[in-house]
């Protein structure tokens, strides 16, 4: 069994409590403390989560012998310098992504994450999540050939558009989830980005001039691949999540459980269609979307077992850049060549 390890949140909100359901129960686990700007929030987490206390103040906690991991789930902007706080305290840290929001910190929050003694784990969540994993195993074993067509659509019809608009002021769509699905699409194909131009539009007129709100990235690969994100927040932007695969021999359609019209019980749906063949498959995954316990064990076993991070700290940093690469075609309306 492994060790006890006490537990401090930052960030009592949405990825908050992704990343506390489902460690709190786990035997290896107590939740020291909770901690957020917001008192009652934090107080809330405290009594739903069984934390042992709560506050607003992280810093006092970092001092505590028994606070061995620290989970950082706030804006972007506070990342670097929680985590070197903490690793000036020697714990090891779960930060969520993106991991900064200005880009000249992305290489010191990097250097750090390589070269502490403190273990650093980035929410790449999705490498941990099984259905993806099942879909890479597919292409790597030529289910539907090469080179690929990838669609990635991730649109939110944003029913509290305040919380939507403070996360635009700190980063755009196009970075905050696109680090995801650049990371997938590079993951899954073992191809590198060769070009990226995109598109944007301000759906929303009190974002500040320099803002967006709806924004489409195209991405072309070194070997022949091609693919495009789409991420857009707005009160009249319909919410759709697309995952598809396409090739010559094939595609691959996924949808997480939550989207299914029928069979939910049945978890998320990949459908695979072979081609000359015409057959259709049908694949059921029963499988946590954001599977942040599973990503919890990862960390526990690179301060047990030195295992290595997933993803390793070089592909988070490549993601990072490319979404910021990304942005920057966006906004200058220009085609970059890798």
């Amino acid at each position: 069994m492994s060790n006890m390890y006490g537990v401090l949140l930052i960030g009592c909100g949405h990825m908050g409590e992704e990343h506390i359901k489902n460690i709190y129960f786990k035997e290896n686990v107590n939740v020291v403390a909770v901690v957020d700007l917001n008192k009652n929030k934090a107080k809330n987490f405290a009594r739903k989560y069984n934390a042992k206390s709560y506050g607003i103040d992280y810093k006092p906690y970092l001092k505590s012998r028994e606070v061995d991991i620290v989970i950082i789930a706030t804006y972007p902007s506070t990342h670097l310098n929680i985590l070197k706080e903490c690793i000036k305290e020697n714990k090891h840290v779960i930060c969520e992504k993106p991991i900064v929001a200005d880009f000249n910190e992305s290489e010191e929050f990097v250097r750090l994450a390589k070269n502490s003694k403190s273990k650093v784990l980035v929410g790449h969540i999705l490498r941990h999540n099984e259905s993806y994993n099942i879909i890479k195993r597919m292409i790597e074993n030529d289910a539907i050939g090469k080179p690929l067509v990838m669609r990635m659509v991730q649109n939110h019809h944003t029913k509290d558009w305040p919380k939507y608009k403070k996360l635009i002021e700190e980063t755009s769509p196009i970075i905050d989830c696109g680090v995801h699905y650049i990371d997938i699409m590079r993951w899954i194909t073992g191809e590198e980005v060769s070009t990226i131009s995109g598109i944007c539009q301000r759906t929303e007129f009190d974002l500040m001039s320099d803002k967006y709100n709806y924004g489409m990235i195209n991405m072309t690969f070194s070997q022949g691949s091609v693919g495009f994100y789409e991420a857009g927040w707005g009160n009249t932007i319909k919410a759709q999540n697309l995952k598809e695969f396409i090739g010559p021999k094939g595609r691959i359609v996924l949808t997480h459980k939550r989207d299914r019209v029928d069979n939910k019980e049945e978890g998320d749906l990949i459908e695979y269609y072979s081609y000359p063949e015409g057959k259709y498959e049908i694949i059921n995954i029963d499988c946590e979307r954001k599977p942040t316990g599973i990503q919890f064990d990862n960390l526990i076993n690179m301060i047990e077992k030195n295992e290595e991070a997933n993803p390793p700290i070089s592909d988070v940093e490549k993601a990072f850049q490319l979404s910021f690469k990304a942005d920057e075609a966006i906004r200058e309306n220009k085609l970059i060549r890798l």
